[in-house]
This record gives structure tokens, sequence and C-alpha cells, in this order.
């Protein structure tokens, strides 16, 4: 096994998403990162060819670079099969659901029996 020491991998592309309000990578293929053993981290930075997305340039670019480091954060896996395209609530959505339990509330209803999906 190879360690990562002084290496890093291209400058891949982020770009933002407006229906889920989150950023996505480029697709990157894991079988060439599993040769390596040692800490990383992943650098961000605007992408200063942008142009407000011309020709699908990214807005931020990212590469993954060794990091020399005794502690190192441990990240967990988790299984997304069920929400591969959860999205984030807007401010006002969220507002919405606070007002519609607060007024929900007023009327007697017990708070466990509110859903949030009874608001959005």
């Amino acid at each position: 096994m190879n360690t990562f020491d002084k290496k890093q991998t291209n400058w891949e592309g982020l770009w933002y998403q407006k229906n889920g309000q989150y950023f996505q990578s480029a697709v990157i293929d894991l079988s060439k990162l599993k040769n390596f053993k040692g800490t990383v981290r992943f650098f961000v930075r605007k992408n200063k060819f942008y142009n407000n997305g011309e020709n699908s340039r990214p807005n931020y670019v990212f590469c993954i670079r060794d990091a020399k480091s005794d502690y190192a954060e441990e990240i967990e896996i988790e299984d997304i099969e069920n929400d591969s395209d959860e999205r984030l609530y807007t401010e006002e959505e969220v507002r919405r659901c606070i007002h519609g339990a607060c007024e929900d509330g007023r009327r007697g209803y017990d708070a466990y029996d509110l859903l949030i999906s009874d608001y959005v």
C-alpha cells in the first residue's frame, strides 16, 4: 500500500445545484484512491475561470492533498439509500412550518401530533 505523502489529486469541479441548494462535485472513481493510506485534506477555491457558468464551468474547484498530522478526523460512512436527492428547505418553507406549528399549538394540538409534512 502506498502513502499519500507529498501527493495530491487533480483539481476537480464543484457546481452549484439551485434546486437542492448544495454543490455537487465531479464524479470520483474511488478505486484510484483505495491503494493509498495516510491522512488528507480537501482544498477548495473559487474557480478563477468561472465566468458565470459559461460553458458549464464549475463555481469552485477542489483537490485532495496529503496532510501531515498526528490527529485526523474519522469520517463515518452512512447509507443514503433513501436520501439520494434529499433537498434543503428554504427559509420561507421553514418559516411556514414554524408558524403553522405555533398556530396548531394555540389551537390545542399536542406537539407530538404535528408533522413537518403537514406544513411544507
